[in-house]
């Protein structure tokens, strides 16, 4: 069939149209194949080498994040960058400790759950992931790695964020 005079299309040329249209799609596919699949490559590799940035060893300025925290309290804050979530903890034993606050999973906030457990928990909430609030390390759900530490003073003005570690085995 082929087009009439009133516009309508015939099966004969949708057929001709449908023929041409697979042979771009092809094109089209193949080239789109290609390019992700490089760019999953080429993403995995600068992972690997550890191009992108995420939380480790390091130092940074001093940021004061509290002038005090209380047993069984946190504090969020930024360190050692803008983008970099973090949360300060005061356990109720006293000890304080500090985390990245960015799942080592999949990049999803990190909660403090203070009525869970002898010394609260840290929970990701978007696969349930489970830290141990007193070293970082997973005690739950899928996350590969412990969170990453922050180095937190206490001094008579403060308390201060003054650098990063990877787990608390780098310390």
């Amino acid at each position: 069939m082929t087009t009439h005079d009133s516009g309508v299309d015939t099966p004969d040329a949708d057929l001709d149209r449908l023929r041409a249209d697979d042979l771009t799609s092809r094109r089209d596919y193949l080239r789109i194949a290609v390019t992700v699949s490089g760019g999953l490559a080429v993403g995995g590799i600068a992972t690997a080498a550890g191009l992108f940035h995420r939380h480790g060893d390091g130092t940074a300025e001093p940021l004061r994040i509290a002038e005090r925290i209380e047993p069984g309290q946190s504090v969020a804050f930024a360190y050692p960058g803008e983008e970099d979530r973090a949360v300060a903890i005061r356990l109720a034993d006293g000890t304080l400790v500090a985390y990245s606050s960015i799942c080592t999973h999949l990049a999803c906030g990190v909660l403090w759950r203070a009525d869970r457990g002898d010394h609260g928990e840290l929970y990701c909430p978007c696969h349930e992931g489970v830290f141990d609030a007193r070293t970082g390390r997973v005690t739950g759900g899928p996350p590969p790695r412990p969170l990453p530490r922050v180095i937190v003073e206490e001094r008579t003005d403060g308390i201060y964020a003054t650098g990063t570690a990877r787990s608390v085995e780098a310390s």
